[in-house]
């Protein structure tokens, strides 16, 4: 099939994730990995929602929009390609049934028919491996691929918390190429065939995938789709009133059921039978918009409703779901229950019973709440909230504006050093150029490598302050000759570019106590600002004076200023105003400020016009307007801008403390 989209992942973020309808699936990101594209990922926050790593590497195929189990494009496609009809979707048989071996049945939740399906087809090499959900503590799971029977018996049980087992596909197809180790653990085939056992979000996202044809669903050889009313963590589910009610403690429960209730089974022998009704409230928002309850697209959907204890109803919906369970079955890995179809009948209607009120509940929630922000909030600390989408997306634009930026400021600086060496490179280049020439092609390289090494040591830096661990070591130091001197004379190309002057009144015999390595940062960065927005054939002037035990730093340079109203927020995160194609990172002058509070110091600007070869700050203007009557509309009016550094005499015993970001202190 043909789709023609201009969607992208931005859309994704709008209609689905911001939204808090995402399903935590992983099918965006495992095909985005599997094809190599690398724009997206699986967030590391709380949430584990997908985000961007890289917009620029975005195709904007729309793809990752398509295959979301969330949207509604191929829905249509879909029910096509599998013969869907209402209300649980095609299927060919009803089959109440349970494994022959003893070990999978002592771990199963119902029958065991999913773990010896599985072993079956992978014993028997028509699958190369499974992916399943492994149990990695008593209510946590991990998504794994299973190559072996006890990897399988290891992920037995019931799977009703969170797992992104989607992601996984595109993780494991990615590895399967010469190169990378994982390779080895499958061998070198010319195919790979893997089994999937997926919620109905899950799965309907595979087959979303193998209705477009892309990767990495070509390895999805067999699907088991699990019934599912719906997913919800266990922390929530244990502060539950009932779960007061009957003292029951996480290490009590020996096993977790859903039939036509929701069951606790207790190491004790007592089963505790709770309404759907009373659990509602913990369902993740996304569960309570689907409507899928039967996983109607998988090859078989298992669950233990509508079944005897120690048997799960399976209903078999493919001619390759049932060659595989007529096989299993021939193999005696799997025993058929007799029952009579009179009590398949009963099967089927109590699952179209759940069926529609899943639907009727996905209505209902969407009608009351819109899904437009339900968003949760979590304890983060003694008594903190936080609420995490408005974080994460916070956090997500942050992440988006920095991606753009530097790649966009990387490419044109390498851009420039690459073009400039390669033409000196070039003899038959090189030999026409006049020597002028050829230092001014070096000086751009220069020029623009020192650009590089400043954004990425600003960068470093402001990591480093973030997660706490800038470390903050004072020591004696001589400012002018360790300090300023050097800072002028690797910054000399730059000036030289722009025809530019440096004028500093220091005293090279000034010693302080401060921390070398951040002081030269700060001073860097604030003579690299001047000479970036300054007027070119402009002189910059700067003082470096005693100031008690510490000193001050004082640097002014003419050229576009700072407007009024953005004096306040020069000092902030990113902050850039009018860049007329100047390059930088606005991290600047936010790295000086945090630089001189860790000093325990203070940095303030001034900003305004040249009258009469006299700095007239706005301040000035708006207490004297009769005696400074400017035009501020005039063009011709030349402006300036000047940061005050003033730092105190540090103590050399404050050496080796490590600074926490206001966050982290915050979160402590």
């Amino acid at each position: 099939m043909n789709k023609s989209t201009n969607l992208s992942f931005d859309d994704l973020l709008r209609d689905v994730i911001n939204k808090g309808l995402c399903n935590k699936c992983g099918a965006c990101v495992s095909f985005c990995t599997a094809d190599q594209i690398g724009a997206i990922e699986m967030c590391d926050c709380f949430e584990r929602l997908p985000r961007y790593i890289d917009p620029d590497k975005c195709f904007r195929c729309g793809i990752c929009y398509l295959i979301c189990p969330q949207t509604h494009d191929l829905n249509e496609d879909i029910k096509q390609e599998f013969g869907w009809s209402p209300p649980i979707g095609s299927f060919r048989e009803i089959i109440s049934a349970q494994a022959t071996d003893e070990e999978i049945k002592e771990v199963a939740t119902d029958g065991g028919v999913v773990t010896a399906l599985l072993s079956y087809m992978l014993e028997n090499k028509i699958i190369d491996g499974a992916i399943v959900a492994k149990r990695t503590g008593l209510f946590d799971r991990q998504p794994d691929i299973a190559t072996t029977r006890e990897m399988l018996i290891q992920a037995a049980g019931s799977q009703f918390s969170e797992s992104s087992q989607l992601g996984e596909v595109g993780k494991e197809y990615s590895t399967y190429v010469p190169i990378l180790p994982t390779v080895r653990m499958f061998g070198m085939k010319p195919s790979l065939k893997l089994a999937v056992v997926g919620t109905p979000c899950q799965i309907t996202a595979v087959r979303k995938m193998q209705v477009l044809n892309i990767l990495p669903s070509d390895v999805i050889f067999f699907t088991i789709g699990l019934f599912c009313m719906q997913c919800f963590t266990f922390d929530n589910l244990m502060g539950k009133t009932f779960i007061k009610r009957y003292h029951i403690k996480p290490e009590d429960i020996l096993k977790i059921n859903v039939k036509e209730d929701f069951r606790i089974e207790l190491k004790s022998g007592l089963t505790i039978h709770i309404p759907f009704d009373e659990i509602q409230d913990i369902a993740r928002p996304p569960c309570l918009a689907c409507q899928d309850f039967a996983n109607d697209f998988a090859d078989i959907s298992v669950g233990g409703l509508g079944s005897a204890d120690g048997y799960t109803t399976s209903i078999i919906r493919t001619t390759l779901g049932k060659r595989m369970f007529a096989n299993a079955v021939n193999h005696n890995y799997i025993k058929p229950a007799d029952i009579s179809e009179e009590n398949k009948r009963s099967i089927l209607s109590l699952v179209e019973n759940f069926v529609e009120k899943k639907k009727k509940r996905s209505k209902t929630w969407t009608e009351i709440l819109g899904f437009s922000d339900i968003y949760h909030a979590i304890d983060v600390g003694e008594g903190d909230k936080i609420n995490l989408c408005a974080e994460c997306e916070r956090l997500n634009n942050n992440l988006n504006w920095i991606v753009n930026f530097v790649s966009h400021e990387l490419s044109s600086m390498l851009g420039t050093i690459i073009m400039n060496i390669s033409a000196l490179a070039d003899q038959e280049v090189a030999c026409r150029l006049e020597e002028n020439k050829k230092n001014s092609m070096l000086i751009r390289a220069l020029n623009s490598l020192k650009l590089m090494k400043d954004m990425i040591q600003n960068y470093l830096a402001s990591s480093k302050i973030k997660t706490g661990h800038l470390s903050f070591t004072p020591t004696r130091v001589n400012l002018g000759k360790e300090i300023t001197s050097q800072i002028i004379k690797r910054l000399e190309s730059l000036l030289i570019t722009k025809s530019m002057s440096f004028v500093c009144d220091r005293c090279d015999t000034m010693e302080v106590t401060c921390d070398k390595s951040l002081i030269r940062i700060a001073i860097n960065n604030l003579i690299n600002n001047a000479i970036k927005y300054g007027t070119p054939k402009t002189t910059i002037h700067g003082s470096l004076i005693k100031a008690k035990d510490g000193f001050e730093f004082r640097i002014t340079n003419e050229g576009i200023g700072i407007p009024e109203n953005k004096l306040d927020s020069v000092f902030d995160e990113f902050a850039r105003f009018e860049k007329n194609g100047i390059e930088g990172t606005g991290l600047g002058l936010y790295l000086v400020k945090r630089i001189v509070s860790l000093h325990k110091g203070n940095i303030r600007v001034e900003s305004g016009y040249i009258i009469n070869k006299k700095l007239i700050t706005y301040e000035l203007i708006r207490k004297n307007p009769e005696l400074y009557n400017i035009d501020i509309e005039d063009k011709k009016l030349r402006k300036f801008a000047t940061f005050i550094l003033c730092i105190p005499g540090c103590k050399p015993e404050d050496s080796g403390i490590e600074t926490k970001s206001e966050d982290q202190k915050r979160r402590k």
